[in-house]
């Protein structure tokens, strides 16, 4: 292939003519809703399980059921025009433009999960829940994507203990590996210089729920550090999700309320700090999560380091930047 310097990298978009991104290039209307499912022979009925009143149409299950309806207006949505639309394409291209288009995004997505929780798992939330995990989401969103003024991306670089705290430190981290799928987790604690004070590992048998293993990750990792008598810590964890979850109201309907309220009680109890790091800052975490997501031991105190990430504890202490991919 050869290149051009006075041809500037953008991204292009294959599946129509001209390179150019259209939801009606994106979309193909296959979203299993019931009224496709019937279309296709594969239900019996096309009508709405939650509220029987209309076939389930995509804009139906995602906007226009009472549930649905209910959800967008609780975060906000509530000019009659968003509701009027009945064009696919034109209703998700006007709600992907302009200052609300990344709640609305996340909108859509937790719609269709509440739609799936209700219809298959007789289960419903309450709008206060629903709205904290699509907030939850708009702040990944924002994270991921960190735009400048003049609409360029930002490089960015990140170190262990990116946040410069002087106490001890502890990463942690969950891991999915093969097919399938083993759950793991990991963690690793460390002086503020980078020192190598311990590190735990291990394998969450039957489970593939990466949520939980990050959930698990951080649990485990703060009793170590309560046995080694650590006064200060600050908890790294790559989960945003987890994350917000704990910093964030009690859940009491969640699948795993127990957990996160366990951590909460934890945290409540110690002089702990709890800290978001893109994976770049959490690579020794990571290392030790794989490494119990490839064993059969249930848990594992490393007293020193394991052989193979002794070369990502170097780069650490040595305050190396890695950049954002």
């Amino acid at each position: 292939m050869k290149f051009n310097a006075s041809i500037e990298d953008t991204f292009i978009w294959t599946n129509n003519k001209n390179d150019s991104y259209t939801t009606k290039s994106a979309c193909h209307n296959s979203v299993p809703t019931l009224s496709l499912l019937n279309y296709r022979k594969m239900n019996p009925s096309a009508s709405c399980v939650r509220c029987g009143l209309q076939d389930e149409t995509f804009l139906h299950c995602i906007r226009d059921c009472e549930f649905s309806r209910s959800l967008w207006h609780y975060i906000g949505f509530t000019n009659p025009n968003f509701f009027s639309n009945m064009d696919v394409y034109d209703w998700i291209k006007m709600g992907t433009i302009g200052t609300h288009s990344l709640i609305f995004s996340a909108g859509v997505w937790w719609s269709w999960r509440h739609r799936n929780l209700m219809s298959l798992n007789n289960e419903t939330w309450s709008l206060s829940r629903l709205s904290f995990n699509i907030r939850s989401m708009v702040e990944t969103f924002k994270n991921c994507f960190t735009i400048t003024p003049n609409g360029g991306s930002v490089d960015r670089f990140i170190k262990w203990n990116n946040n410069n705290f002087s106490c001890t430190i502890l990463n942690v981290d969950g891991s999915c590996l093969g097919s399938p799928a083993r759950s793991g987790f990991g963690g690793i604690i460390r002086n503020t210089f980078g020192h190598y004070l311990a590190g735990f590992s291990g394998y969450i048998q039957g489970s593939s729920d990466i949520l939980y293993a990050e959930l698990y990750a951080i649990y485990k990792g703060l009793l170590l550090a309560i046995n080694m008598s650590i006064d200060e810590l600050v908890c790294y964890s790559d989960s945003l999700h987890c994350i917000n979850l704990i910093k964030g109201p009690q859940v009491k309907f969640h699948m795993h309320a127990v957990l996160i309220q366990d951590i909460k009680d934890l945290i409540s109890q110690s002089n702990v700090s709890l800290c978001h790091t893109l994976r770049e800052g959490n690579q020794c975490a990571d290392f030790f999560a794989k490494l119990g997501a490839s064993s059969d031991a249930d848990f594992t105190n490393h007293d020193s380091p394991p052989e193979g990430v002794q070369d990502l504890l170097k780069n650490n202490a040595l305050g190396i930047l890695f950049q954002r991919d």
